[in-house]
């Protein structure tokens, strides 16, 4: 029988230096290394028995390389993984990667003796009892999980109620007036009744686009030519008269024609711009900021605040509602502009800055 194969994935040259050492010297494995998440993917579809690799990659994280290779692989196949990390290894972390196939955590400075004897355990086990904790370690955390999203999805459905009934209530009252009175059937009933229909629509848009994405899908878009910052002014004329926050536009050099979805980046822009306002500080400024380096757009908005810390993790995540919000949301507003930037073929940050809370996007200049 051939030595047991361990790879080591690790972007940082020293870290792979150290584990092969503490793994080869004496031993009766052969160790295979990778410097990226890609990398190491084609080497866990080729056969290894343990994979030690580190949760931060210049590509993806770990816990989406191990969701990648038991996709291909199939739970059955996945070989026994120890994730590493160089910071102390939260609860939070081993419940989600105890979710996605992890078997074991270790921190740096790596102890050899308990490497090695990990490694060793990894090896032999496949017996019924440790099959059985694992189970339970899995149930465990999943319970943990599914009790959370019941919470998020509980405080959903009072917001879904309340504020679903709100515009059609309002479509319904200026609806009757009109048909009990044809002579009250002015211009401002008919734009009451657009106006909350039109909220109606988006509220149910945004709720098809989430479960759409949940289950695997994308948000699909069809792209037209557009002079971006002409567009970009008239759109901010627009959403300024939607706010009582102003709204300070910033266009940093020529931004050129960009071939996009602009319904769809609309949607982007009124998320940003209503979340800054209902949560930012009244009456001052949105800065809204946008340049262009080659092929690539980056946008920038943010509000005088701040996120706070614990629950900065969760801006994207669909539900998720802060207990120290005093206004009221679905949670979706941000989960949809993470959505629509990914289906863009971009990607959104969220962080603080100098006393602002500030949603940083980059988007390509053409849909492909």
């Amino acid at each position: 029988m051939g030595a047991k194969r361990v790879l080591v994935i690790d972007d940082l040259e020293a870290n792979r230096y150290i584990l092969r050492k503490i793994v080869a010297d004496g031993s009766q494995y052969q160790v295979l290394e990778a410097a990226t998440g890609a990398e190491g993917l084609e080497l866990i579809l080729q056969g290894v028995d343990v994979v030690i690799l580190d949760i931060n990659l210049p590509d993806m994280t770990g816990f989406e390389l191990i969701q990648k290779a038991e996709r291909r692989l199939g739970p059955k196949r996945l070989p026994a993984i120890i994730n590493i990390s160089a910071t102390f290894v939260s609860g939070k972390d081993k419940a989600t990667g105890l979710n996605v196939g992890a078997r074991a955590y270790l921190t740096h400075p790596i102890n050899p003796d308990e490497l090695i004897a990990t490694i060793g355990s990894l090896m032999k086990s496949n017996t019924r009892l440790q099959r059985v904790e694992r189970q339970r370690d899995w149930a465990e955390a999943r319970t943990e999980q599914i009790g959370k999203e019941k919470i998020m999805l509980e405080r959903f459905m009072r917001s879904f109620s309340h504020d679903l009934r709100s515009p059609l209530a309002a479509a319904t009252m200026a609806t009757g007036l009109m048909l009990r009175s044809p002579t009250r059937r002015t211009d401002e009933l008919l734009k009451i009744v657009e106006d909350n229909l039109r909220r109606v629509d988006s509220m149910v848009a945004n709720l098809l686009d989430i479960s759409h994405v949940s289950i695997g899908g994308g948000i699909k878009l069809s792209g037209e030519r557009i002079d971006l910052a002409a567009w970009m002014q008239d759109s901010i004329g627009t959403l300024g008269l939607q706010v009582s926050n102003p709204l300070a536009l910033e266009l940093e050099g020529a931004l050129g024609e960009v071939v996009w979805d602009t319904t769809a980046f609309l949607r982007i822009l009124e998320n940003l711009v209503g979340n800054a306002a209902k949560h930012g500080v009244a009456q001052q400024p949105i800065r809204i900021a946008l340049a262009r380096a080659g092929e690539s757009i980056r946008l920038n908005v943010s509000n005088a605040g701040s996120f706070p810390a614990e629950v900065l993790s969760n801006l994207a995540t669909p539900y998720f509602i802060s207990t120290r919000s005093e206004t009221k949301g679905w949670g979706l507003g941000l989960p949809i502009v993470k959505a629509l930037c990914e289906s863009f073929g971009g990607a959104v940050g969220f962080r603080n800055e100098e006393h602002r809370a500030v949603v940083e996007i980059e988007l390509p200049a053409q849909l492909a």
